[in-house]
């Protein structure tokens, strides 16, 4: 928000509702700056998201990648499928149980991630730089906080 009247005044009370607008206009703005600098890469909205998980997770069954991502097996199915016709991930079995398939990135993908990375890394330092360290990590914690009482499992 800016400095207009949308913003609230510093010292206003914050109800719950205020904090969820908030969250939501900041969610809003983050996605905004990563989509933007992530223009021309050939990404498809989330699959940021799922090379960012699978650089940081490592190979997972598309199960388990869906649940991380927060989304539907046949979304994570199909969005697996597309970015591995793109060449970004491949397919494969696991040793012990040839039914169970995972998902890994390919060095391309590999590449792609930490090009992802780099723009979260940017677009953060961005939106956090009028935070001290310590506004930086209370927020983090305070936003986790958030999550984990809001949905439970979603720290797995």
């Amino acid at each position: 928000m800016t400095t207009d009247q949308t913003q609230w005044p510093l010292e206003a009370p914050a109800s719950g509702a205020d904090v969820l607008v908030a969250l939501r206009f900041a969610d809003r703005a983050a996605r905004k700056a990563v989509s933007e600098e992530l223009a021309g890469t050939g990404l498809h909205t989330g699959q940021e998201l799922v090379l960012a998980k699978l650089l940081h997770l490592g190979s997972l069954p598309v199960a388990k990648l869906a649940k991380v991502l927060d989304v539907e097996v046949p979304t994570a199915t199909k969005t697996t499928q597309r970015m591995e016709a793109a060449g970004l991930v491949r397919r494969v079995k696991n040793s012990t149980d040839a039914r169970q398939v995972s998902i890994e990135l390919t060095e391309r993908g590999t590449e792609l991630a930490q090009t992802v990375q780099e723009v979260f890394d940017r677009a953060g330092r961005r939106a956090l730089s009028a935070l001290t360290p310590e506004d930086r990590r209370v927020l983090r914690n305070l936003l986790w906080t958030i999550t984990t009482t809001l949905e439970p499992d979603s720290h797995e």
